[in-house]
């Protein structure tokens, strides 16, 4: 079995419209929802999660002149196993955050390095 990384992204600007135009109880409810359909999907592919993964936080972008925080689309990340990235992809078809509009998620499969 090989392990891939799914990287849950939401564009900037689509959150911070999101924020702006829908009223906090609308948001609530609206989180509530996609939250309990996100355990119900992690809970119909468990045998193939390696690590449920978590929320990121706030963005940090390090380079050579310093640090500073930064923002980005990235917003949750887990990590699954699988045969093929065939397999992933139609496991994560039916994944409720592909259901926010300009969401998306990358997959990457992750090599193993023998040292």
């Amino acid at each position: 079995m090989k392990k891939f990384v799914v990287m849950y992204r939401v564009p900037v600007e689509v959150m911070e419209k999101w924020k702006k135009e829908t009223p906090p109880e609308e948001m609530k409810a609206q989180g509530q929802k996609l939250e309990k359909e996100m355990f119900a999907w992690f809970d119909k592919n468990k045998g193939a999660i390696v690590d449920q993964g978590n929320p990121l936080g706030k963005n940090t972008r390090m380079d050579h002149s310093g640090a500073k925080p930064e923002t980005n689309d990235l917003n949750f990340y887990n990590v699954v196993q699988a045969n093929s990235i065939d397999e992933v992809i139609a496991m994560h078809k039916d994944n409720p955050h592909v259901s926010i509009p300009g969401s998306y998620l990358d997959i990457m499969e992750v090599p193993e390095v023998k040292m």
